[in-house]
């Protein structure tokens, strides 16, 4: 329905060709199963188990996946070790989104937890991959998490599009622009 709306992250362990034909097959097992009726756990075990029957040794994928409903005002997610997603609260608080499991590609059977909170009216949730916290400045000092949640609770008035640009800018000062992985961040509003 059109009061709900799926969003998810990735991060695949690795780099070059490998790495982004796992992501291809990710991208298709997601679409082939994900539905506004299909709960994030249940997701996330069916990709598990594509994931599980097509990946390498030594290899995974770590794996956000939520739905949120504009109607109940509420975020379902699960998190397969991922990065856990910063829930920022209109009031200046923030929760950290890590319910689920382990990352997926490891363990074929797993079956993942997920959780439900109350997503309203001024409140972001704010998902990122690792190359976000792990960038250095030139002292080799890394972002890190505290600089991001405090980054992101001083700014917590600006829209979703704002907010995510302002993160993105802060990254590039701190680095010079330097990137050593790949930065992802996704600021969703539940405006």
């Amino acid at each position: 329905t059109d009061a709900k709306v799926a969003l998810c992250i990735a991060d695949v362990v690795g780099k070059g060709m490998p790495a982004a034909l796992l992501m291809s097959n990710l991208q298709a097992a997601v679409k082939a199963f994900a539905s506004d009726s299909m709960q994030p756990r249940d997701l996330c075990a069916k990709v598990n188990r594509v994931i599980c029957s097509n990946i390498a040794a030594n290899k995974f994928i770590t794996f956000f996946y939520c739905l949120h409903d504009s109607e109940r005002k509420s975020l379902v997610y699960t998190n397969a070790g991922h990065n856990a997603p910063i829930l920022l609260r209109r009031g200046g608080s923030h929760l950290r989104l890590d319910r689920g499991g382990v990352v997926l590609g490891v363990f074929q059977d797993w079956s993942y937890e997920q959780s439900e909170i109350d997503f309203a009216s001024g409140d972001r949730v704010v998902l990122f991959t690792d190359g976000v916290t792990e960038v250095r400045d030139s002292d080799g000092e890394e972002y890190g998490e505290k600089r991001l949640i405090h980054l992101l609770e001083s700014n917590r008035h600006l829209g979703a599009e704002a907010l995510q640009k302002c993160v993105m800018d802060s990254l590039v000062d701190f680095s010079g622009g330097e990137f050593q992985d790949d930065a992802t961040l996704i600021v969703m509003s539940a405006d």
